[in-house]
């Protein structure tokens, strides 16, 4: 009997090997041939799963974003305004081992989307929906009185979208500066920025990752 393979199952594998493969040895030498050795298949496995090596790519970059999106969505389940924001952006910066991957896979993206339009058109997209998640929290806050009257949501959403990309940046060049503890400090101000004049500013968790980080 023929085996059964799950191909959505066998995708993602084959996009984690990717993954691996750009951590380690950078986007340049995301070989065809690099990435099934890595996924312990043959160049013919690729091939049927995969179009050529700009949509493995892709995909792998997709299923990035996808992760990110799923764990937010796990984590601001019943929560609103501000604190759905803050956890929101938690999810999205690069405090911890499978974070930091993630930031690698993102930036090693970034010189290759300059000179893909493709890749750069996903990249814009991608953009386009968080700032867009991220506005609308921002208005559910300003709806419940958590943010100041005259607040810009707009410029407010890119600062954040802005302090994602730059700590991921940081984090995988000079990952010594920009400790986890940092991270969430420089969020925690960002959000106070926010707040009317004089507001109190309540006590937040602070994530296990950014604890041992510190």
């Amino acid at each position: 009997m023929p085996k059964i393979v799950d191909w959505d199952a066998k995708r993602d594998e084959i996009l984690s090997a990717t993954w691996r493969v750009i951590a380690r040895d950078g986007l340049a030498r995301a070989t065809i041939t690099a990435i099934a050795r890595e996924a312990k298949c043959s160049r013919g496995i690729l091939a049927h799963y995969f179009d050529d090596k700009a949509d493995i790519l892709g995909s792998a970059l997709m299923l990035s974003h996808r992760r990110v999106i799923d764990r937010i969505d796990a984590q601001t389940a019943g929560r609103t305004g501000l604190d759905a924001l803050r956890v929101t952006m938690i999810e999205a910066l690069p405090i911890d081992e499978p974070r930091d991957l993630e930031a690698q896979i993102e930036i090693s993206f970034w010189g290759r989307a300059l000179g893909t339009p493709a890749l750069r058109d996903l990249q814009n997209t991608e953009f386009d929906q968080l700032v867009s998640r991220l506005r609308g929290h921002l208005a559910q806050a300003l709806a419940e009185g958590e943010l100041a009257g005259g607040l810009d949501l707009d410029f407010a959403a890119h600062q954040l979208v802005v302090l994602i990309d730059g700590l991921s940046a940081e984090r995988v060049l000079y990952p010594d500066r920009v400790s986890p503890a940092r991270q969430v400090a420089m969020l925690d101000h960002l959000l106070a920025s926010f707040r009317p004049a004089g507001a109190a500013v309540p006590a937040v968790a602070v994530p296990p990752a950014a604890q041992a980080g510190a």
